[in-house]
Parts: C-alpha cells; structure tokens; sequence
C-alpha cells in the first residue's frame, strides 16, 4: 500500500525497510521527536536523520 510523504508528497511504501544508517536515525526521530512515524518517505526520512546526527547532540552524542 502506497502513502504520500507529508514532507514532498511523493508516493512510497511506509513498509521498506532502512537502507542505511540516515534513514534509521530519520525513522528514530519520527518515532521519538516529531511523532510522525509511517508518514515520510526513505528519502525524507534520511535527510531528516543526517541532520539529527549532525545537530541532535542529545540523541547521537
């Protein structure tokens, strides 16, 4: 089942599994911090975790 990522509303399977170590820090957050889990796609996903591990010193120090 597709949905459409909140952030560039791109169509993508919330099911795929991360392929790399941004895209989990990004599901963290979504999880954690912004409680939007499920709705942004891969790509949005590792953008939004390569910056928490760059500035989210809390969560990644």
């Amino acid at each position: 089942m597709k949905k459409e990522c909140k952030v560039c509303a791109q169509p993508f399977d919330p099911e795929a599994a991360a392929a790399d170590p941004a895209q989990e820090a990004g599901a963290f957050l979504a999880r954690e911090l912004y409680e939007d889990a499920g709705e942004l796609c891969q790509r949005c996903l590792a953008s939004r975790g390569t910056l928490g591990m760059m500035y989210c010193r809390e969560f990644y120090g």
